[in-house]
């Protein structure tokens, strides 16, 4: 696991001094401190820069940037592909040798084998860059679930591209320009789009794409290379009906996370495991010792918060299966750590579990270079509450005509202030679920917006509500709902807070459940009545738990590392840090005295934690970044 950066220069602009090229890849330095590589082209209007983690082939012969044998290729790579010992046998058939026994290396053979034929054969969370000397070409690639960010930004008919934003903001002709879209979808969602950064000139390589970039010509195009949407559609017309032998897909799923768990446990460096207490974190803990006699465990412990501290359940799974297992106590923090993670969240999220996530990152990276996380179960199996809501409201209201839902809702919203219990449900009552997905935790509707923001400055603008994957009109609201947040939540969010905050204790995560063949299965062959039915969730995965774990392992509660915000925000010290950071707030930016009411408003009639958290955390990103708005 690494960070990249690179270029390629238009032929009348100036070529950068090595110290710009150097200060910028320092810049994420974390992501990779075990070697830095830099390989320029003769004139130096190409570049690309390497911060390694060395996880495969831990000699000198993994460092990149990597030429092939021929000297015509040269790749920078951030990520692990799973099966490259399967390609590596292909290329050796075909005649190919090799130096190392790196993925790198298969990648560099690979592209030149297949050329872009390569990616859809590629499994694994990657971000990498090749370019091309004969073709003259620089491609840019990124894995199908969206594990690993790539940035980029085309200016002046130049290219810059990095694995975080903070090394593209040292080349000063990108710019800090907020792009105002972008920030209402963050105030919105808590997260920014699909293909857009906060920055207006700073975009997001989109997952299961590659960008093609003619360095002659200085045109460039974005191809896809693997669509879930495609898979679906595919599935769609090759059955004439999903499978429903519940015990035929128990054992397939079994089959296949094992699988996956095998192939991410591989490593030339100590490999732990993250254990929540939890179905997901349980069941690969369990898969995971089949075929290792000895796991190191690791779990957050809130000792003074006993409503969230799931350490006892992590240490029965942990015992059970004879793992060395290591409590990380996180009771104690200072509100600061705000500051200290928005250095790490260049393109800004509003979701606090990223600070027991940075926590536990930062111990585990004392005992192991890589460790196996749960991300994923939710969306691909049907965790979320929301989901029985859904399911639930989609019933009630099948004959109640939408224009009528839509104008109640929104007489009732008038007179609901910011965060009051029960206002989010109502605006599930007033969408069109057949055609649009609900925005499932708003943090700030367009009237909110305007309180916070001084909207004389600012421009507030409303967002539309995501479409229900027309295109995959036989799926239900509950495959409709696990889809979309496949697509916007766990790659927006959930994926970026993990590789932040792991990446920045120079930490490699990998999730088992995103292997590219348990995502297709658990779209194209689950039915949503073994995710979702009858106030049950995560139905088929709780079944395999069934089989897997203790008999007396308790499958109905739902706890992540979640922090216990309400006691938190409630404490003198965060209290005064909150009141601090508003009053130095931009007033250009914010509007201040609501916020005041905002964090006032604290309390129990009240849901405004998250939201409050998320407001606070941009303040602090503002103060560090100085963006221009």
């Amino acid at each position: 696991m690494c960070g990249i950066l690179g270029y390629s220069l238009n032929s009348n602009g100036e070529v950068f001094d090595q110290s710009i090229i150097e200060s910028a890849i320092n810049k994420i330095h974390h992501r990779g401190p075990d070697n830095t590589g830099f390989w320029f082209n003769k004139d130096r209007r190409i570049g690309l820069a390497h911060k390694r983690l060395s996880i495969l082939d831990i000699s000198d012969g993994g460092n990149q940037p990597m030429l092939n044998s021929n000297s015509n290729l040269a790749i920078s790579f951030n990520g692990e592909i799973y099966n490259y010992k399967e390609l590596k046998s292909k290329l050796i058939a075909l005649g190919y040798s090799f130096n190392s026994s790196s993925d790198t290396e298969v990648l560099l053979c690979g592209y030149e084998a297949w050329g872009s034929d390569l990616f859809k054969s590629l499994e694994g969370m990657f971000a990498f860059a090749i370019y091309d000397l004969k073709k003259n070409k620089l491609l840019l690639v990124r894995d199908g679930a969206g594990e690993k960010p790539l940035f980029y930004s085309l200016v002046n008919k130049s290219i810059f591209f990095s694995s975080e934003i903070k090394a593209l903001l040292d080349f000063h002709v990108i710019g800090k320009d907020i792009d105002i879209s972008s920030l209402n979808h963050l105030f919105s969602r808590g997260y920014s789009s699909h293909t857009q950064s906060i920055f207006s000139n700073i975009f997001k390589l989109d997952a299961g794409n590659y960008l093609e970039y003619d360095v002659k010509t200085r045109k460039s195009q974005i191809s896809k290379f693997w669509s879930l949407e495609q898979k679906i559609q595919e599935s769609f017309s090759s059955k004439p009906s999903t499978n429903l032998n519940a015990d035929y897909l128990i054992t397939k799923l079994e089959n296949l996370l094992e699988s996956s768990i095998d192939k991410q446990l591989n490593a030339d460096v100590p490999v732990g495991m993250l254990l929540s207490g939890g179905v997901d974190s349980s069941i690969l803990v369990a898969l995971a010792a089949r075929s290792r006699n000895q796991l190191d465990t690791f779990t957050v412990k809130f000792a003074d918060h006993a409503g969230y501290d799931e350490s006892a359940h992590a240490k029965q799974i942990a015992e059970k299966f004879g793992c060395t297992h290591h409590e990380i106590e996180a009771s104690s923090f200072h509100p600061s750590i705000f500051d200290e993670l928005s250095e790490f969240y260049d393109d800004p999220i509003f979701d606090t579990s990223m600070i027991p996530t940075f926590l536990l990152a930062q111990s585990v990276s004392k005992h192991c270079k890589v460790a196996i996380g749960g991300d994923g179960g939710d969306e691909l199996f049907g965790g979320y509450p929301h989901y029985n809501k859904l399911s639930s409201i989609h019933q009630k209201t099948k004959y109640v005509p939408f224009f009528l839902r839509k104008n109640i809702a929104a007489i009732l919203n008038l007179f609901m202030p910011i965060g009051f219990k029960g206002k989010q449900t109502l605006s599930f009552y007033a969408t069109d679920l057949l055609n649009h997905y609900p925005n499932i935790a708003e943090f700030y509707n367009f009237y909110d917006r305007k309180s916070i923001f001084n909207n004389k400055n600012i421009n507030i603008k409303k967002i539309g509500l995501p479409l229900c994957a027309q295109n995959l009109e036989p799926l239900d609201i509950i495959n409709r709902g696990t889809f979309l947040d496949f697509q916007n939540y766990l790659r927006e969010d959930l994926l970026v807070k993990i590789d932040r905050a792991s990446m920045a204790n120079s930490l490699e995560i990998r999730s088992p459940f995103l292997d590219k063949s348990l995502i297709e299965f658990a779209f194209t062959e689950i039915p949503s009545s073994l995710k979702v039915s009858n106030g049950q969730r995560k139905i088929l995965l709780k079944r395999l738990a069934k089989k897997v774990l203790p008999s007396n392992f308790d499958l109905q509660r739902k706890q992540g590392f979640s922090l216990p915000l309400k006691s938190l925000f409630q404490e003198p010290l965060w209290k005064e840090y909150f009141y601090n950071k508003t009053s130095d707030a931009d007033p250009y930016i914010f509007n201040k005295k609501n916020i005041f009411k905002l964090i006032n408003s604290l309390g129990a009639t009240r849901n405004n934690e998250e939201r409050v958290a998320g407001l606070i955390f941009f303040m602090c990103w503002v103060e560090r970044f100085k963006p221009n708005f």
